[in-house]
């Protein structure tokens, strides 16, 4: 709509999305599926996600969890939510939003690694960008504008193969904006911090045949309390609300998936893209045996048919840049996504890429576009990190609503050796 040719380039092997995605399972002969990232999405009153998600509901890609369903648990007792605000699930999981997006786009390029991009064509105006697979690898095109919308190792890595012939930095802003580290830490320490601060988390995904025997109706909860798991939901029950099954099979099975703190984690960290399997196995004990206490249930009363474990190492934005999104006019560079103003969600990422998206229409169609200082408003933007606000919960925040703060957190304990890339 913006007059621009757009090429999404996507690293899903099987569709976009990322975090805001299901993860589908097969095991002998039966087919699972699960929300194993994001579980619901909130709005701020006015704001144009609201908008945006509203029309989403209409063309039946969204649909209301209802309040009731929805809440706290602490030590087996659930309290839910009495506040009156719409909570978003994804009608048959967020993969069918994910497609409508990608459907709606240009042209979109999956499953293809960006690992490289080169200046060519001069400086200024004249500037455009060479992108690569890799340093030396498969030539992708070349494009007059580079959004990174990525954060992380790879996303820093990407910035850091853009370079002069004389080896100095090409995006040298955009590439600041994207120095990262892992791990949750305290609040003061995070004050210290000029970059970004990424948290983990462990998703336990499981499946029952005979459904769990969980109080008052309840499908989601955040856990308040425990020094292991942050949050659960009968993925299940949940997706009834959009006339969803997540086991082909039917049946009386039931999909659960269970986040852990961010500071189990980081405590059981390990290389994401090759969990070991001693490390599963405890993970999946350990998580099992908490979710069993928080929710009430006798020990032993989980008797999955299925069992997986992911660790997201990039899960949640600790510290945010301050800035709706990254705009380099000058370098023809940027970069959006829900660390830039924070604190993170759903709502925080879409309006972050509309920002970038307003800005860079505002420099190729200065005459016809929405906003024609949108380029230079973000242009002069400075990034200044500081941590997320308070109210943000383990797995991030939920506009115009309260949820339990994801607290004070212990320095990280001494240990040998080190974990996975975690982006």
């Amino acid at each position: 709509s913006r007059g621009l040719h757009a090429t999404v380039f996507d690293t899903g092997e099987h569709a976009c999305g990322g975090r805001a995605s299901s993860r589908e399972a097969a095991d002998k002969g039966r087919h699972f599926s699960f929300d194993h990232s994001t579980q619901y999405m909130t709005c701020t009153k006015g704001s144009t996600f609201e908008s945006m998600a509203r029309e989403w509901a209409k063309e039946g890609l969204l649909a209301e969890w209802p309040a009731d369903r929805v809440g706290t648990l602490k030590d087996g007792s659930f309290t839910p939510f009495d506040d009156g605000v719409v909570r978003y699930i994804g009608a048959g999981g967020l993969r069918p939003l994910a497609d409508f997006l990608a459907e709606g786009s240009t042209e979109v390029v999956r499953p293809q690694w960006v690992g490289a991009m080169t200046p060519v064509g001069g400086e200024g105006p004249k500037q455009r960008w060479e992108l690569a697979s890799g340093p030396r690898g498969k030539p992708l095109g070349i494009f007059d504008f580079v959004a990174i919308s990525h954060n992380g190792k790879c996303a820093l890595r990407l910035a850091e193969t853009a370079k002069l012939q004389d080896g100095s930095p090409a995006a040298a802003k955009t590439r600041a904006s994207l120095q990262c580290a892992f791990g949750v830490r305290p609040t003061e320490e995070l004050k210290k911090q000029r970059k970004l601060i990424l948290s983990s988390v462990w998703a336990l995904m499981f499946a029952v045949d005979k459904p769990l025997n969980t109080k008052d109706n309840m499908e989601g909860a955040h856990i308040v309390g425990s020094e292991v798991v942050s949050w659960a939901s009968n993925i299940t029950a949940k997706r009834r609300h959009g006339k969803d099954r997540t086991d082909i099979n039917g049946g009386d099975t039931q999909c659960w998936v269970v986040h852990s703190t961010p500071q189990f984690a980081r405590d059981n960290k390990c290389p994401q893209e090759a969990i070991p399997k001693s490390v599963a196995d405890s993970v999946i004990a350990a998580m099992t045996r908490e979710f069993e206490r928080c929710a009430g249930l006798e020990p032993g009363s989980v008797k999955p048919v299925f069992t997986k474990v992911q660790l997201w190492g990039a899960a949640n934005p600790l510290t945010a840049a301050g800035v709706p999104a990254v705009f380099d006019s000058e370098t023809r560079t940027g970069a959006c996504g829900d660390w830039c103003q924070g604190p993170p969600s759903v709502e925080a990422a879409a309006e972050s890429a509309l920002a970038l998206a307003d800005a860079i229409e505002a420099t190729f169609c200065p005459t016809t576009a929405r906003d024609p200082a949108a380029a230079g408003r973000l242009d002069d933007a400075k990034v200044k990190w500081a941590p997320c606000s308070g109210d943000a919960a383990a797995l991030g925040a939920f506009p115009g609503t309260n949820v339990p703060s994801m607290g004070e957190i212990a320095a990280a304990p001494r240990r040998e050796g080190g974990g996975g890339r975690g982006g």
